[in-house]
C-alpha cells in the first residue's frame, strides 16, 4: 500500500518536477540555470525589496504571487469523469494519456499565471501614479531608454515565440510596435501579454496526445510542458528588468553591502 502511494505522488508531482526543470540553451554549450533555480534567484532579490524599505510598496504583493507559484508541487487529473473507459482498455490508455498532457497544462497554466500576476504588479513600480497601468503601459515604459543587457534574455524570447507562435498575432498593431521599437523587452511585454490572454480566455487548450499505446514515444507531455517553462522563464527576465530600472541601488539582506542592480545582471 505505501509502495502504491508512493508511486502516486510521484506521478502528481512530475508536472511541476518537469516544468521546473526546465533549461533555455544560449550557446552550443550553454545553458540558463533551471527554471526553478532561476525563480528562486529572482523570489530572493525581490523578498530584499518587500520589506517596506524599497521605493515602490508594489514589492509585497509582488512577492506574494511569484512565492505561491514557485512553491507548487503537485497536481492530479483523470479525464474520465464518466469511469467508461474502465470497460475498454484501448479507452482507458487514451484517456491516461489525455489525463497526462493535461496535468502539464494544469500546472504550466498556474506557475504561468503566478508569474505574470507578480509582473502586472512589479509594472507599477514604473510609474509614480500609484495606479495599475496596463500592461501596454509598462510595454512603452520598458521600451523607453537604454537597459543593460541581460544574458540570455534574447534566447529566451527566441524560445517563447518558437513554442507559442501559433497563438501570437505578429500582425497585431501592438506587436508591430515593438517590433519597431528594436526592444527586446517590449516585443517580450507584448508576446506574453497575448499568450496570457489566450490562457485566460479558453482559447489555448491543452494538447491532444498523438500515440497512446504503451510503449509510445509521443512528446505531447513534453511540448505542453516546454510552452509554459518557455514563458516563464520570459517572464522572470521582465521581473529582473524591472527591479533593475526601479531599485537598482537597493541593498538587499541576504548580501550586505551588494545593490540589487549588481545582482539582477548576475542572475
Amino acid at each position: 500500500m505505501e509502495e502504491i502511494w508512493q508511486e502516486q505522488l510521484r506521478r502528481q508531482k512530475e508536472p511541476f518536477d518537469a516544468l521546473w526543470a526546465g533549461r533555455t540553451r544560449v550557446s552550443r554549450r550553454s545553458y540558463l540555470a533551471p527554471l526553478r533555480s532561476h525563480a528562486l534567484r529572482v523570489l530572493r532579490v525581490i523578498s530584499s525589496l518587500s520589506n517596506g524599505r524599497a521605493s515602490s510598496p508594489v514589492w509585497d504583493g509582488v512577492y506574494h504571487n511569484l512565492h505561491q507559484a514557485v512553491s507548487l508541487q503537485s497536481v492530479g487529473l483523470y479525464t474520465d469523469v464518466h469511469g467508461d473507459s474502465q470497460w475498454c482498455r484501448p479507452g482507458y490508455e487514451y484517456d491516461k494519456a489525455i489525463s497526462e498532457v493535461k496535468e502539464r497544462f494544469v500546472a504550466g497554466q498556474l506557475v504561468f499565471q503566478g508569474a505574470w500576476n507578480a509582473f502586472e504588479l512589479a509594472g507599477g513600480a514604473l510609474f509614480l501614479t500609484g495606479k495599475s497601468p496596463t500592461t501596454q503601459a509598462v510595454r512603452h515604459k520598458l521600451a523607453d531608454g537604454a537597459h543593460q543587457p541581460i544574458y540570455g534574455l534574447r534566447e529566451a524570447l527566441f524560445e517563447a515565440y518558437q513554442t507559442s507562435k501559433k497563438y501570437i498575432d505578429i500582425k497585431h498593431p501592438a506587436f508591430r510596435e515593438a517590433l519597431v521599437s528594436g526592444s527586446d523587452l517590449s516585443i517580450a511585454a507584448e508576446l506574453l501579454r497575448q499568450f496570457r490572454n489566450g490562457v485566460l480566455h479558453g482559447k489555448i487548450e491543452s494538447l491532444e496526445p498523438l500515440d497512446w499505446v504503451p510503449g509510445s514515444e509521443d512528446r505531447s507531455c513534453q511540448k505542453q510542458t516546454e510552452l509554459f517553462q518557455a514563458q516563464t522563464r520570459l517572464i522572470l527576465f521582465l521581473l529582473q528588468a524591472i527591479i533593475a530600472r526601479v531599485e537598482a541601488n537597493h541593498e538587499v539582506w541576504f548580501n550586505e553591502g551588494d545593490l540589487v542592480e549588481e545582482l539582477v545582471f548576475a542572475l
